[in-house]
């Protein structure tokens, strides 16, 4: 399935063959004004994240005879999805992005002052960084770093067989970003591209990759080299203010664009 649109990545085919590698049932819904719809198939029921990507009008008899049945919309699209006899779930969630279309000098300028200043000193800093294609032998410390966090950050991501999976179908899509002080690994970023978005995936650091702002010099060098690249947007994930705030200041610092995502809708039988 190929579409125009630049598309989630869970809404992707190189997702899509990912999941069908890990076993699970995945399938393309055609929905007339929108890209092709990915569904993951749940108790025996359609359920597509992300999606659908409108590219036209959002149309309400596509939505009612697509035959899904669980929808965590990309964008806001109430009216529609009520009358196709959808129910909303759950509230919208946020998400950042940063357009790669701009300038250099015109993402540094959407930078909150703060960021700013810490990015600017990250460039003066001992860190040397390298970009690699995923490696599980040489990357499986980044792995367990990120497990380690999220045992005692107390939040869980996607299962890292995504990572391995994805990485089997698309080798050059699993990009790694390593900063070293010295010879020593302060922190790491592993991006999935999906053209023409990349989406920042696992992100780890240590005491002193904080002290240095590793993380601010390896995004912004990260959305440089991507953007050189062809690449037009980087995802950087939910924004959670409530149990992730650091996170999400981060996100916000670097100058992306938040915006809503459509909430969680469920339709049931008969409408």
């Amino acid at each position: 399935m190929k579409s125009d649109l630049p598309l989630p990545l869970q809404q992707h085919p190189i997702f899509a063959a990912a999941l069908k590698r890990m076993g699970r049932q995945v399938s393309f819904v055609d929905v007339p004004g929108a890209a092709p719809v990915l569904t993951v198939q749940q108790f025996g029921q359609r359920m597509t994240s992300r999606g659908p990507v409108w590219h036209e009008d959002k149309q309400q008899g596509a939505l009612q005879h697509a035959g899904l049945r669980m929808i965590n919309a990309d964008t806001p699209q109430d009216a529609a999805l009520q009358a196709a006899g959808f129910r909303r779930l759950m509230t919208n969630a946020y998400v950042a992005e940063l357009d790669l279309t701009t300038t250099a000098t015109q993402r540094c300028q959407a930078m909150k002052p703060k960021w700013r200043n810490a990015w600017r000193a990250a460039q003066s800093a001992p860190l040397f960084l390298a970009e690699q294609r995923f490696n599980l032998n040489t990357h499986a410390w980044l792995l367990h770093a990120d497990i380690a966090q999220q045992r005692s950050k107390q939040f869980r991501g996607l299962p890292h067989d995504l990572i391995m999976a994805y990485a089997a179908e698309n080798p050059r899509a699993v990009r790694v970003l390593v900063a070293y002080d010295g010879d020593t690994p302060v922190a790491g970023m592993l991006f999935l591209l999906h053209a023409p978005v990349a989406t920042y995936h696992i992100g780890w650091t240590n005491t002193q990759g904080r002290a240095l702002s590793a993380h601010h010099k390896m995004i912004i060098q990260a959305a440089e080299q991507f953007a050189a690249r062809g690449y037009q947007r980087l995802d950087l994930g939910l924004v959670d203010t409530d149990t992730t705030p650091g996170l999400a200041r981060f996100k916000i610092g670097t100058g992306a664009r938040v915006r809503p995502l459509g909430g969680t809708w469920l339709r049931f039988p008969g409408c």
